[in-house]
């Protein structure tokens, strides 16, 4: 008998550093044959309106933002064609506008610099949902965009690998809004069908689509003070000051200039996954083959030494102002100035195989345990000079869901992953040859008719000592609308994702209006 989950807790991802993917909205099964008198299912239509403002508490150069404000409108559409047919069509409006701060205080920068006044925006389109389903008997083949998450863990599964992901709001973007993944769509051609006791999933990924990032504007960054080559506080800051449409664009632009693969489907992406149920446990195996969206750089000496030297200064600005001065990285500096940026990286892009097992078996009533075990041949990896390391990978993490009553969910996880190729003496970015992480959260329904929710997401970095925390309190204040109260805290040494995001904490406001 399939599990029947009470809640799926928290769709969302606390491995943003392991480049992973994040689990979406639980897919669809195989559809019942329908009858030949059977009448059609009627069109559903959703559509919600979600702004979110946020202050930042912990700005500390003018950069940064202070102020954020996100407007999300989702659509969603399912029309039956026919009895064997289905229309799905989803799209997203996201609008975000952010301001920073006066250098020396904390007061908003607006200016009359022109009509943004200071502020950087941006408007994003994405149709994440766009296919057709069809049906034969047991079989179903869906051809299209769609959002796929396969693995048993709610928070960090190995196999969370098949779409890309939006790394560009960073954890508070991701953190503050649990019920909305930032996984990202992908076009596919999936078939489902019976094999022998179970049921095969399988997908081919004709295109390659890279994880959408911000290099340069907002707290989520790549490129910050202390870190890009030649007088790097002084060159992020002005970089990061670009409007975000452009910033978008250069990011796009980037991933072009790598030379990834192709958009063919020679280029394409496999993805099997055959499930089945053994009593009260539901199984499956997966495997994949798949491209990893982190390529392998290749840096040039002299812009290695200096993105090296300058992630060891960080924010400190004694460091900084030490490390111009030091002979070494300036003659790197001068030497870097003369040579073609061609010449300063390049990129090879990898194949992933990833195999593996999942489980999800309730031991009791109310109590759920989640498995995944997944090896992968190999892992493009950084150290903390930015010289890339190839390393196969072994991931394993095991969770315990626990329903209370018919309102209060509890779920925790524990997650290792083994780069056990990677040198011992090597210093491997925001991750480490061991990385041990524990995460968890909450999800309560309080009040009459259950109208206030109370949720607390967070995870612990047992190898890396770096942490997140978001509780947030929402309030059904009539029939479709609902108001949000919450908080992303962060921290952590430098080289890790929480404490390269600790100047990111945010306290958020959200009204949301669904229909």
């Amino acid at each position: 008998m399939t599990i029947q989950i009470q809640k799926r807790l928290l769709r969302t991802v606390l491995a943003t550093s392991l480049l992973l993917g994040g689990p979406v909205y639980a897919q669809e099964g195989l559809p019942v044959e329908p009858t030949p008198t059977a009448a059609l299912p009627p069109t559903l239509f959703s559509a919600s309106w979600t702004a979110t403002l946020g202050i930042d508490t912990a700005a500390e150069e003018p950069g940064e933002d202070v102020l954020l404000l996100r407007n999300r409108l989702d659509l969603d559409l399912q029309h039956p064609v026919s009895e064997t047919l289905r229309v799905h069509l989803a799209g997203r409006l996201a609008h975000r506008a952010s301001v920073g701060h006066e250098k020396g205080s904390y007061t908003p920068a607006f200016t009359s610099k022109g009509p943004d006044f200071g502020a950087r925006y941006d408007t994003v389109a994405d149709l994440r949902e766009a296919n057709l389903r069809t049906t034969w008997g047991p079989l179903a083949l869906t051809v299209g965009r769609e959002v796929v998450r396969w693995g048993a863990l709610e928070l960090q599964s190995p196999f969370a690998v098949v779409c890309p992901m939006d790394f560009s709001q960073g954890l508070a973007g991701v953190l503050a809004a649990p019920d909305e993944p930032p996984l990202l769509p992908a076009t596919m051609l999936r078939l489902e069908a019976p094999l022998g006791p179970g049921q095969l999933d399988a997908l081919f990924l004709p295109f390659f689509e890279q994880h959408r990032f911000s290099p340069f504007a907002t707290d989520a960054a790549l490129v910050r003070p202390g870190l890009g080559p030649e007088l790097p506080a002084v060159l992020a800051t002005q970089l990061r000051g670009m409007d975000v449409r452009l910033d978008r664009s250069l990011s796009e632009s980037l991933i072009l200039a790598l030379a990834p693969p192709s958009a063919t489907p020679l280029d394409g992406s496999l993805g099997l996954r055959w499930s089945t149920h053994l009593g009260q446990a539901d199984v499956a195996l997966t495997a994949l083959w798949v491209w990893d969206r982190m390529p392998e750089l290749h840096l040039d000496p002299d812009l290695a030494l200096l993105l090296g030297r300058s992630y060891a200064a960080g924010f400190d600005a004694t460091k900084l102002v030490a490390l111009v001065a030091d002979p070494t990285f300036a003659a790197a500096a001068q030497r870097a100035k003369g040579k073609n940026w061609k010449d300063l990286a390049r990129a090879t892009w990898q194949r992933r195989a990833v195999v593996g097992g999942e489980l999800q078996w309730e031991l009791a009533e109310g109590w759920i345990l989640r498995s995944d075990v997944a090896w992968s041949d190999q892992k493009v990896l950084l150290d903390t000079q930015f010289q890339p390391v190839l390393s196969g990978m072994l991931q394993a993490g095991a969770g315990l869901e626990h329903g209370v009553g018919s309102g209060v969910t509890l779920l925790g996880e524990l997650t290792w992953d083994w780069a056990y190729d990677a040198p011992s003496d090597r210093t491997l970015l925001m991750t480490a040859r061991h990385n041990v992480r524990v995460s968890g959260g909450a999800l309560a329904r309080l009040g009459e008719a259950e109208a206030w929710t109370l949720q607390l997401l967070g995870f612990y970095g047992i190898s890396l000592h770096d942490w997140a925390l978001a509780p947030r309190l929402a309030y059904q204040f009539a029939e479709r609308w609902r108001a949000g109260l919450g908080a992303v805290l962060q921290g952590g040494p430098g080289n890790t994702l929480g404490g390269m995001l600790a100047h990111d904490d945010q306290v958020l406001l959200e009204v949301r209006r669904s229909w």
